[in-house]
């Protein structure tokens, strides 16, 4: 049997592929083997469990992702396997992970067939037509601006000189250059490789407050913005569209509104089976000592984490602002 290609990366699944290898049956066909290392047809269907039952057709239609799951599956084992033979399942720490992973999946699964199990009540399409006569905002669909954008950041730059490059940007654009051209020459927005300049049909409460009121005063087609300036730097947008905001027809979202119902219903279910555990008053909990595990942090100590968290907020909100995520055409 040939080996997989080896061109596919090597990653480590969160849950371990399998704790054990176990021998190929003559109705499980092997699929990869190295030494005393198999996967079998077996291994691929439980790793494809984990794809939702009504998708498991159209994901198996795909033999490149195919290859990719056996050769995550393959890869994983054979490094398992070294890893034992180094003794690192016998570790304290080591097993300890592995015991709590094992424990996270199976209560998983088990929360999963308990959500399952519990019968759904016919007829929630009335229940649904009441739950949206009364509550018509939570179906509203807001008014969308169609925009073009683009962003002048300070990297490199005092704040005096990116507003006279924005100036100079929005002057071309006035003058009727294109407007994604410029983008294309001169934005510094982390999405333009994605969205090319075209942010789509946001709402006002997708964007940042200072574009949102830039963009949203806009009145016609063509219109260049005034320049908004936010943490990111300066931005400069073009109005190329408009969408009134609407209540959605019920047939619109009555699908949605009776899974919102079985969702709640079943998760209710196992929350309270886990509520009922928390209460049993056959519980002990050492909170003297459960308190004892916090980490003393001195100020400078906690002045770095509220600065790295900062930061990492501040790159997500921008990431998630600018780059065209929250498009809708």
């Amino acid at each position: 049997m040939s080996r997989l290609p080896a061109r596919f990366a090597v990653f480590l699944l969160a849950i371990p592929t399998a704790l054990a290898v176990g021998a190929a049956r003559a109705d499980d066909p092997v699929l990869a083997q190295y030494k005393d290392a198999v996967v079998t047809k077996s291994d691929f269907d439980a790793y494809m469990e984990r794809v939702p039952a009504h998708m498991q057709r159209e994901a198996r239609a795909d033999g490149e992702r195919n290859e990719k799951v056996v050769d995550l599956i393959f890869t994983n084992r054979i490094l398992a396997q070294e890893a034992r033979a180094k003794g690192l399942d016998k570790d304290p720490v080591m097993a300890k992970r592995i015991e709590q992973q094992v424990e996270a999946f199976l209560a998983q699964q088990y929360t999963a067939r308990m959500e399952r199990e519990v019968p759904i009540p016919p007829n929630l399409e009335a229940r649904a037509r009441e739950l949206y006569l009364v509550s018509p905002e939570r179906y509203t669909e807001p008014p969308r601006m169609g925009l073009y954008h683009i962003l002048v950041d300070l990297n490199g730059r005092t704040r005096e000189m990116a507003l006279q490059r924005a100036r100079e940007i929005r002057a071309k654009a006035l003058a009727g250059e294109d407007f994604l051209e410029l983008a294309a020459r001169y934005s510094n927005d982390p999405g333009l490789k994605i969205n090319n300049g075209n942010i789509g049909f946001p709402s006002k409460d997708e964007l940042e407050p200072p574009v949102s009121e830039a963009g949203f005063r806009l009145k016609a087609d063509g219109e260049i913005s005034e320049i908004a300036e936010t943490r990111f730097g300066f931005h400069i947008l073009k109005r190329v569209g408009f969408k009134p905001g609407h209540v959605r027809k019920f047939e619109e979202v009555k699908d949605t509104i009776i899974e919102d119902q079985i969702a709640r219903l079943r998760s209710d279910v196992s929350l309270k089976h886990i509520d009922a555990i928390r209460r049993s008053p056959e519980i002990r909990w050492n909170a003297a000592t459960v308190a004892s595990l916090r980490t003393e942090l001195s100020q400078e100590e906690l002045e770095k984490v509220r600065r790295q968290a900062a930061r990492m907020k501040e790159e997500e909100a921008k990431a998630k602002a600018m780059s065209g995520s929250a498009q809708k055409k």
